[in-house]
Formats: C-alpha cells, sequence, structure tokens
C-alpha cells in the first residue's frame, strides 16, 4: 500500500528519500511543489528527475481528496464534505469563513462523531478514527486549491 506523503514533516521525509536511494534536499524541493505549488500529481514536480517522480509515484500518494459537495451561504461560508479516498468510502467536513483579516478554516480531526450535533453532517457518520496528519493538511490545500484563496487561520474541530 501506499504512504501518504503529507504524513511527513521535512525531516522524516529526507529520511524516506534516503532509504529509497536518493538524495535528502529532494525533500525540500517535494515539499515546496506540495505546499506552495498546490500540485496533484507528482508529474507536476519538473525539477525532480522521471525517475525520481517515477519511484515516488509507485511507493507514495499525494492524498487528495474529492469534493463531494460544497454548499455557501448568504454571508460567503462554504461548508466542504470531502470524500478521503480511503477504502471505507469515509467523508469529513471542513468550513471556509471569510473574515476582514484572512480566510479561516475549520478542519475536521476525526472521521465521525460521537456528538450529534443537529447542524454538522458528521453526525450521521459514527465515529471510526482520528485523522493522520496527511488528512488534516489536505482538507486546507483542497480548498485553498477550490477556492483559490491562502489560508491564513485554522480552526480544529475535535470532540
Amino acid at each position: 500500500m501506499k504512504k501518504n506523503i503529507k504524513n511527513y514533516d521535512l525531516d522524516k521525509l529526507k529520511e524516506e528519500l534516503k532509504n529509497i536511494g536518493e538524495k535528502p534536499f529532494r525533500a525540500e524541493q517535494i515539499f515546496k511543489w506540495i505546499y506552495e505549488g498546490k500540485v496533484t500529481s507528482f508529474d507536476e514536480m519538473t525539477n525532480l528527475s522521471l525517475e525520481l517522480r517515477k519511484k515516488l509515484d509507485e511507493n507514495y500518494t499525494l492524498g487528495l481528496f474529492k469534493i463531494v459537495q460544497k454548499l455557501e451561504s448568504v454571508d460567503g461560508t462554504k461548508k466542504y464534505l470531502f470524500d478521503v479516498q480511503d477504502e471505507a468510502g469515509n467523508l469529513i467536513e471542513s468550513v471556509l469563513m471569510e473574515y476582514h483579516h484572512g480566510y479561516t478554516i475549520c478542519v475536521s480531526s476525526q472521521i465521525g462523531c460521537k456528538m450529534g450535533c443537529k447542524f454538522c453532517a458528521s453526525t450521521g457518520i459514527p465515529f471510526s478514527r482520528n485523522l493522520e496528519v496527511g488528512e488534516i493538511v489536505e482538507q486546507l490545500l483542497a480548498i485553498e486549491r477550490d477556492a483559490n484563496v491562502r489560508i491564513s487561520n485554522i480552526v480544529f474541530i475535535r470532540f
């Protein structure tokens, strides 16, 4: 099974690259492509060799989410329902809000919920697990790609 490359911090990715016979400095290039370039494929990382891009594609995933539903409120708040693309077909919610100081997102930290709040789609999803780091990060990146904005604040949902 492929590993989500977004689960690695920079130092761990450097180690991971050494383990597959690559130079550790490549991790910084990969990070720039993911977090600044917001790429959706290893093929877009054009300053990496074709061989490295192939290794990345064979061993890792970018952990991309599919937007299942996006609802917009009259105040411009957008609620996203994401398919996390796992074997169980799990769904999570994230919310984008615009304020005078910038954009804030509220991210999920778990799949499902035990609380039962009436306004939240997660209420109907039984709790199954905590999200991995890469799954939390992907919420931010997916919303930035979709809304073409830069997120300045993050709020975590955790019960």
